[in-house]
């Protein structure tokens, strides 16, 4: 169970950052790329975001 579930993560991953920025107007592959480099972003502060959600996926999971 647990390599799945690490399978779909890296599956989820390459969508992100590949095949759902292919032919995207509001952000491309070329823009996330480049707020990464310029430093208006960081994989940190992506990485803290998708734990937020997650969370927060799961606590609310447990509350109903």
């Amino acid at each position: 169970m647990k390599q799945k579930i690490l399978d779909t993560i890296s599956d989820l991953c390459m969508d992100f950052l590949y095949y759902d920025r292919k032919n995207c107007e509001e952000l491309s592959i070329e823009q996330m790329n480049e707020a990464v480099k310029n430093g208006e972003i960081t994989i940190d502060e992506m990485v803290e975001n998708f734990r937020e959600h997650l969370e927060g996926t799961f606590n609310n999971q447990e509350n109903e």
